[in-house]
């Protein structure tokens, strides 16, 4: 009988190439079935490609009335673009923000009801449509990790396990670590029990902010030096590279990261599709900077906002200046109104 950690030790590498191949089997045997649905149609389309591109240079107006009539025309990308749009509010921009809500509505939603239907109703069929539903409806379960993982969506897979972490869900004590992104174990230890607690924390890197969530403590420095390294920090690194000089990388990821206030959002953070836009371009673009800085002033209220904006700002006024210009662009324009954040 193995009576203690030390004696589990030298079969974890065992442990773990027996776990990747049989990831690797479910995701290959995914990936097969998804293979005849993706990408998704119309994503190579001449009008979809022009109109996905000014979204992504964050020109709105003229994007989404084309999308959405692409959309009414039943192509299957601009309904799947549109959809996550409407679900997600950090990607809708200021454009959006300023118009009434039945145009707003017009332009996101497909016709009917009181207030529309989403467009992703109309796409269920494909397979990362169906997944996206399933995980917005309660009742999914850790399948939709790999099913995200065997559609190329890495991003979305991330955030199936952190809503089904979220949702503490049961099943999630079933899922192996070692199949986990590295990045997302935290969310793991803190459903297991004692235990194997032990053995989920063996995996998690030596310096990996996600030690925070399991109870340590981690110095300002190390952080940093996490956020200038990881790719879960990529949104954060995107953001700050276009804003800041060099020498001001380090402070501007760390103020970043306080501002931001979630591990969990900054492992979500990016694009609403990746088979129709990848990550890196997608963060990279103007549309995806001004998500990151959306999503960084949505996670503090109205009132708690201008003190969050002087913080950062005495901390690194590149950043602090930058978030400041994005709350202004979501305020109406009333004469005699000064912006203060």
């Amino acid at each position: 009988m193995i009576r203690n950690r030390a004696d589990l030790r030298p079969l974890r590498p065992l442990a773990r190439l027996l776990a990747g191949a049989a990831l690797a089997l479910t995701l290959a045997a995914g990936l097969n079935d998804a293979a005849a649905t993706t990408p998704v149609p119309g994503a190579e389309a001449e009008a979809f490609v022009a109109a996905r591109d000014a979204w992504l240079a964050d020109d709105e107006g003229t994007a989404l009335p084309a999308l959405a009539t692409l959309a009414a025309e039943g192509n299957a990308a601009a309904r799947v673009l549109l959809g996550q749009i409407d679900k997600m509010p950090a990607l809708q921009g200021p454009y959006l923000a300023h118009l009434p809500r039945a145009q707003r509505i017009a332009l996101l939603r497909a016709p009917g009801g009181m207030s529309g239907r989403s467009w992703l109703a109309e796409e269920a069929g494909h397979p990362l449509v169906a997944a996206w539903i399933a995980l917005r409806t309660p009742g999914g379960g850790p399948d939709l990790i790999t099913r995200f993982e065997a559609l190329d969506e890495p991003r979305a897979a991330r955030e199936a396990l952190v809503t089904l972490a979220a949702r503490e869900h049961p099943d999630l004590t079933t899922v192996d670590p070692a199949a986990v992104d590295g990045d997302l174990l935290y969310l793991l230890w803190r459903a297991a029990d004692a235990p194997h607690r032990a053995a989920i924390a063996d995996l998690v890197p030596v310096g990996s902010a996600q030690w925070q969530m399991m109870g340590e403590v981690m110095d300002t420095p190390a952080l940093e030096r996490w956020l200038m390294a990881s790719t879960a920090a990529e949104p954060l690194l995107s953001l700050c590279r276009a804003l800041c000089d060099d020498d001001q990388m380090a402070a501007c990821l760390g103020a970043a990261y306080g501002a931001l206030g979630s591990h969990d959002a900054l492992l979500t953070l990016g694009s609403p599709a990746e088979s129709l836009i990848a990550q890196e371009e997608f963060l990279n673009s103007p549309r995806g900077r001004a998500s990151t800085m959306r999503r960084i002033l949505l996670a503090s209220s109205m009132r708690a906002r201008r003190a969050m904006l002087d913080r950062v700002s005495s901390e690194v006024s590149c950043l602090g200046d930058a978030l400041r210009a994005e709350a202004q662009r979501y305020r109406p324009a009333l004469p005699g109104v000064s912006d203060g954040g």
